[in-house]
């Protein structure tokens, strides 16, 4: 009966807690149960230990988990054999956005809603979700840097955690599916010196010009020619006093950069190890890397990175490390 329902894409109820997971980086295979969101906290410094605060696996994330389960065998398979073809003439994420393939899912709206304290507003009436938009923090403009399909992005779009989404991406083909999404303005560029004069030229309402309320960088550090410079850059963008980086960054850091149908190294290299546990290389990314680019940490969580999945596994799983950074002050520096 499993072997049916795998062929027609009808897993049964309850299929989530059991869906084969494989480890990207150490080919492990898991279940969902076995996914981490939580770590020794002992092992990581105070400042750290005391900015961990867990999150769990929700009911979007569960949803995302079933993706590729839910489609036929013949259709997960059509679609590799397909991705492995243009693989040999483009970039792994040029083949995936032609073929609709290979979406992530980082963080649910309930998981950013919590770790930027923008919680949903009552509607006043019905007591129904009116998104995020009212008090604890809500509204102003995000700038989502290489957005890839816009997944999360697009869920805070659409539950009014923000007024205005502005996405960059790299990819054609990926900036293609931004722009059907509709968001308030999608720039496709590799640099992001010119974006907030591009937001500011498309009339983005609510932009600021002190800059942007928000910014997320969702597992890009390690795939850009210049993360250090980038950090730098994206500080400087975010409005004094209000401004927050929502970061996402795989542990251990693997870092290359997609050139054509191969990879190369990044031209800056960021002193960070390839191996190693979660604990260590977080600790690593702060001190050595994100505490010296000028940022404060105010939230810090563990969560998986999912990939949807093929005709092989049900979803694919990288470790992420999420922070939530505001530029670091002077008396934030002496105070350390």
């Amino acid at each position: 009966m499993e072997l049916v329902r795998s062929w027609l894409g009808v897993p049964a109820d309850g299929a989530v807690e059991t869906l084969s997971v494989m480890c990207a980086h150490c080919n492990a295979k898991l279940t969902p149960t076995q996914l981490d969101y939580d770590c020794v906290r002992a092992r990581l410094p105070d400042e750290l230990n005391r900015a961990f605060a867990p999150l769990e696996r929700d009911d979007a994330t569960n949803a995302f988990l079933m993706r590729s389960s839910r489609r036929p065998y013949v259709v997960n398979w059509g679609a590799s054999v397909a991705c492995s073809y243009l693989r040999k003439r483009m970039s792994l994420t040029d083949a995936n956005a032609i073929l609709g393939r290979g979406k992530m899912h980082v963080l649910s709206r309930a998981h950013v809603e919590d770790l930027l304290g923008r919680k949903r507003a009552s509607n006043g009436g019905g007591g129904g979700d009116a998104g995020c938009g009212g008090g604890g923090g809500g509204g102003g403009v995000l700038l989502d840097v290489g957005a890839g399909e816009g997944e999360v992005t697009e869920k805070l779009r659409d539950g009014g955690c923000f007024d205005a989404v502005v996405a960059t991406e790299v990819s054609p083909p990926m900036v293609k599916r931004l722009k059907d999404k509709r968001f308030d303005c999608v720039i496709g560029a590799a640099d992001v010196s010119g974006v907030f004069d591009a937001a500011r030229n498309e009339n983005v309402k609510r932009l600021s010009p002190d800059g942007f309320d928000a910014i997320a960088l969702l597992n890009v550090l390690d795939r850009c020619d210049t993360p250090f410079t980038l950090l730098s850059q994206l500080r400087g963008m975010l409005r004094p006093g209000v401004g927050r980086l929502l970061l996402a960054v795989v542990i251990p850091f693997r870092p290359f950069v997609e050139d054509g149908n191969s990879n190369r190294p990044p031209r800056e290299r960021l002193p960070l190890p390839s191996d190693g546990g979660w604990e260590d290389g977080v600790s690593k990314l702060w001190s050595l890397v994100l505490k010296p680019a000028g940022f404060k940490i105010e939230r810090l969580a563990r969560v998986p990175y999912i990939s949807e999945g093929d005709q092989k596994h049900g979803a694919y799983v990288l470790d992420d490390a999420i922070f939530v950074l505001s530029p670091a002050s002077g008396d934030d520096d002496d105070a350390s």
